[in-house]
Formats: structure tokens, sequence, C-alpha cells
């Protein structure tokens, strides 16, 4: 069957599709979406943070296709998508999502995940295309202006792993095929990264100039924020490194002093985007959700917001 032929819009479908120079890998799930009075339900679009993609977020869309038509794509020279010939700047990378679901043929009006770097990328897209567009938005721990953590706190780590130390690979809810895939990804993805991660200061700076804090850029649709509050997690490394003696002194006070009040800078910088919508909520995760990586460890919070502003809840 030729890749014009090929429906993303029903059944389950996973693969590369063409966007031009080069191509993208994109899953869908979940149920044919369905008109009301002619408007057309939103689909779910899930934005992955940097170093990530779609294997993240395996559990998530299981939870939200009960209900709901889901996608969601690795970035270009992530995953199983090739790599980009242009900047890996937020517009550009926004740019070729555009071009993704234009050739898939999934139709707006769109509920967009984002989640930590995925949430610029997320306001990025209602930059570019309104709220006419963007039906609704789940932000999943990711600030407005991102406080940069100490260069040396990966020395606290020692011999181990950040995924051991913070409990991700005790508390996930992938199958063992999942994780492992998910942590292979996230090798894979590094150099991607190290490129994408260049341009995010100037493309948080270019959003938030677009949208700035206060003007209700989605309108009446309704927007949550999950706060998985991340000094939960940087507490188990600074707390690792101290005990194993890992890191030297200057690295275990540098992240000592940002986490003095690591947890309430991040909440306020989560808190600015309520202002984007009339109908909004802040959420806490709660118990071992309480993690950056709620993902893949508490799926089903992710899931109830994206209900919520679909409707779907009753909440």
């Amino acid at each position: 069957m030729k890749e014009s032929q090929v429906s993303w819009t029903i059944g389950t479908r996973h693969g590369t599709l063409s966007i031009g120079a080069h191509r993208l890998y994109l899953s869908a799930s979940g149920p044919t979406r369905q008109s009301t009075n002619g408007i057309l339900q939103p689909a779910v679009i899930i934005e992955a943070g940097l170093c990530s993609g779609e294997r993240e977020w395996i559990a998530v869309e299981r939870l939200i296709a009960e209900k709901a038509r889901v996608y969601a794509y690795d970035r270009a020279g992530y995953g199983r998508s090739d790599p980009s010939p242009d900047p890996l700047t937020a517009e550009n990378r926004i740019m070729e999502l555009t071009h993704l679901l234009e050739n898939a043929n999934v139709e707006p009006p769109y509920v967009l995940v984002g989640h930590s770097y995925g949430g610029v990328l997320v306001r990025e897209f209602l930059r570019q295309h309104g709220k006419e567009k963007v039906a609704g938005m789940v932000i999943v721990d990711s600030s407005r202006v991102r406080t940069p953590l100490p260069s040396d706190w990966p020395s606290l780590v020692g011999d181990s792993e950040y995924p051991a130390i913070v409990g991700l690979d005790k508390n996930h809810v992938l199958s063992t095929e999942e994780y492992e895939a998910v942590k292979e990804d996230g090798h894979r993805n590094l150099p991607t990264a190290q490129l994408e991660e260049s341009f995010m200061v100037a493309s948080t700076e270019k959003v938030n100039d677009a949208i700035p804090e206060g003007p209700r850029a989605l309108g009446d649709n309704r927007l949550s924020v999950i706060f998985g509050n991340e000094s939960i997690d940087f507490q188990k490394l600074y707390d690792f490194g101290i005990a194993h003696g890992f890191g030297t002194k200057q690295a275990q006070d540098n992240l000592a002093r940002r986490l003095e009040d690591m947890e309430k800078v991040d909440e306020q910088g989560q808190r600015a985007h309520l202002q984007m919508s009339s109908q909004s909520r802040f959420v806490y995760a709660r118990g071992d959700a309480r993690t950056h990586n709620l993902q893949y460890v508490a799926p089903e919070v992710i899931r109830d917001e994206v209900f919520w502003v679909l409707g779907l809840s009753d909440d």
C-alpha cells in the first residue's frame, strides 16, 4: 500500500512518515474521532521532553486511547526518526510537527500534552496556530522559565545511574522490554539532545515574549498544569551522593543551595502558565508520582487531566 493511501485516522498504527527531506516516527491509537454538531473531537498530541521520545509515553498512550484518539512521535534525531537538516529551534520543531500532522491527515482541533521542554514546544505550537486549533493543553512539570541546575550535579551519581537513584527503575509501570527500550533511546538521543539544548534558552524567550503572562492565549479552552516536583528527584540524588561520598564538596554544596528553594521556584514557574486560560487548574502529583518523570511512573495522573481537558471526566 502506498504511503498516501495509509490512514492514520483509524485503528492503531506505528511507523515513519515523510515530511519532505526526512521521515518522522508516529504512533496513533484510540477510537476514531467523532463530530458533534459539526465539531470534530480533538486529537491528543503528545510532545515529549528533551532527550525523550514516544517510547516514554507508551503507558500514557494506552490509557488515553481508551476514550480518545492519541498521537505521539519522535522528534527528528530522536528514537526512530531521521535527523533534521534544519536548526533544532522550537519554531522548526513545531513546523515539522505541523507537517507531520498534515501529511497524516490529522486535522485540528488538538489537545496538546507537553512534558518538561515539551511544555515550551506546545506553547510554541499555540504561538504558531492559535486557540482556534488548540482546544486545550496539559503541561506536565514544565516551568515558564527553567532555573538551571548546577552543572556539576551529575558527579553525585557516582557509579550508579539517575533512573535507579530517583526510583524510576523500581516504580515504572512499563513492561521490562518497554523500559529497556526507553533507556536505550535515552542513550541514543544524547547527541541530538545536546544540539536541541543549545537552542532552548532562545526558543523559550521567543515563546514567552509572544505569550506573556496575563493574556489568555487559550481563551476559554481548558488548561491543566501538573506539578511533578522535580526537587524530590534531586533531593534523592543529593542524599545518594552524600551517603556514598560521590562528588566534590563544591558539587554537593552547589546542589544543596539549589534545593533550598527549588520546589518553591519551580512551582511558581509552573503556576505562571495558568493565566493562559480562563479554565485552568493546578494539580499536585502525590506519592510515587512526585517525580519529573511521572509519564511512566504514574501515567493515570496525566490521563485524568487529558480527560478533564477533553470534557470526558466528571470533575
